[in-house]
C-alpha cells in the first residue's frame, strides 16, 4: 500500500474520532439538560390562574382567566391583556434552565429568596398548581435569574433563549401595573349610545343607535333637518381604543375626594354591548413649572395644563391622568354634528 493511502486512512480515522467525540459530548450535554428541572409552562393557553406573592405576603397578584378568555387582576379590575399574554407566552413558557447556581453562592441566594423572593404559582383549572417556583435575584453578569422549586435546596440559573437580561422584573407585584389602561374599547356596531355633557346645555348632546347605522339624537341644537349623519357615523368609530395615561400616585385620597364633589368640565358616557357603561369625567389639571413658553392670549402663563387632564372613571376608584391628544378628538360639541342650512 502506498504511503499516500496510509495518510488518507489516518485522516479519515482522525475525523471519525473527532465526530464520535462531538456526538458523545452532545448526547452527554442533552442528557445533563434533561436532568435539570424545568420551570417553563408547556401549554400557556391552558393556564387559568397566575398567583404571585412576596415572602411577607403583603403584596399579592391574582391574574384570573374569565369564561370569555379575558383576564382580571385581583378579582376587581380588568387586567392589561397584553401584559398577561406577554408574561405567559414570552416569559413563563420560554424559561430555559442553564444549570445549577455555583455551590459557593447557595447560601446567599437562598437567603435572598427567603426575604425578597417572589413565589409564582400557575394553575390550569385544578386545585393544585401546575407549576410553582420562587424567583430570586440576578446572576452577577445580569444575564440570568435564580429560580428554585419550593423544598429544593438547589437554586438554578434561568434565562430566555435569545434574551440577555434578568427576569424578576417581569413578575410585578404592584396592582396598578396590571390594571388595563383602556377606558373606551367598542367598535361602531357595538355602541348603543354616546353622550357628552358640558356645564352649558347648548354644547351637550346624546346619540342613540337603536339599529346599526341609524342614529337618534337628543340635543338643543341638533334637529332632524340639520343633523349631519355622516359626522355622527364617523364619530362612533373613534371609540375603538382609548386609554388613559397613568394613575395619580399619592398616599392621600384628598384629590380623589375633592374631584368627586367637583363639577367636571366634560363628561363622556358610552353604553355598549361588549362593555356596558363606560363613563369618564374630565377636570382641569394645574399647570406646572416645567411648562415653558405657554401663555394665554394676554401673555399670562397658562394656569391649566393644556395637554393633560385629571379624570374619574366609573370602573376605577382612582384619579387618572389622560392626554388631550387621546381624548380631545371625542370631546365634541353639539354644533359639530349640524349641517349649515342655507336661508
Amino acid at each position: 500500500m502506498r504511503p499516500r493511502s496510509y495518510l488518507f486512512i489516518l485522516i479519515a480515522l482522525i475525523l471519525l474520532g473527532v465526530g464520535l467525540f462531538v456526538l458523545r459530548s452532545q448526547n452527554q450535554q442533552a442528557a445533563n439538560q434533561n436532568l435539570l428541572p424545568s420551570f417553563a409552562i408547556e401549554n400557556p393557553d391552558d393556564v387559568t390562574l397566575i398567583f404571585m406573592t412576596n415572602q411577607a405576603g403583603d403584596k399579592q397578584i391574582y391574574l384570573k382567566k374569565q369564561s370569555d378568555g379575558t383576564w382580571t387582576v385581583n378579582d376587581s379590575f380588568v387586567a392589561s391583556q397584553f401584559k398577561v399574554r406577554f408574561l405567559l407566552e414570552e416569559t413563563m413558557s420560554n424559561l430555559h434552565t442553564d444549570g445549577p447556581a455555583p455551590k459557593a453562592a447557595f447560601d446567599n441566594i437562598i437567603s435572598y429568596m427567603s426575604i425578597n423572593g417572589i413565589k409564582v404559582e400557575a394553575y390550569t383549572g385544578g386545585d393544585q398548581p401546575e407549576m410553582v417556583y420562587i424567583i430570586g435575584n440576578t446572576t452577577p453578569n445580569q444575564l440570568g435569574t435564580y429560580y428554585k422549586k419550593p423544598g429544593d435546596e438547589t437554586p438554578y440559573i434561568v434565562d430566555l433563549q435569545g434574551f440577555n437580561g434578568f427576569l424578576n422584573v417581569r413578575y410585578e407585584l404592584e396592582e396598578d401595573r396590571w390594571i388595563s389602561r383602556t377606558v373606551f374599547s367598542s367598535i361602531k356596531e357595538q355602541i348603543d349610545s354616546v353622550s357628552v355633557e358640558y356645564p352649558e346645555a347648548s354644547r351637550s348632546f346624546k346619540m342613540i343607535q337603536p339599529e346599526i347605522g341609524t342614529f337618534v339624537t337628543a340635543s338643543e341644537i341638533i334637529k332632524e333637518n340639520n343633523k349631519n349623519t355622516g359626522a355622527i357615523r364617523s364619530y362612533f368609530t373613534l371609540f375603538e381604543k382609548l386609554n388613559f395615561e397613568t394613575f395619580v400616585f399619592t398616599e392621600s385620597d384628598s384629590l380623589y375626594n375633592a374631584l368627586t364633589t367637583a363639577q367636571p368640565f366634560c363628561t363622556i358616557t358610552v353604553n355598549s354591548k361588549n362593555r356596558g357603561k363606560d363613563e369618564l369625567k374630565f377636570f382641569k389639571k394645574d399647570a406646572y413649572e416645567k411648562i415653558h413658553g405657554l401663555y394665554d392670549e394676554n401673555g399670562n402663563p397658562l394656569v391649566n395644563d393644556p395637554s393633560r387632564y385629571y379624570a374619574l372613571y366609573n370602573k376605577l376608584n382612582r384619579v387618572l391622568i389622560v392626554q388631550d391628544y387621546t381624548f380631545g378628538k371625542v370631546m365634541k360639541e353639539a354644533k359639530d354634528f349640524t349641517n349649515r342650512i342655507e336661508m
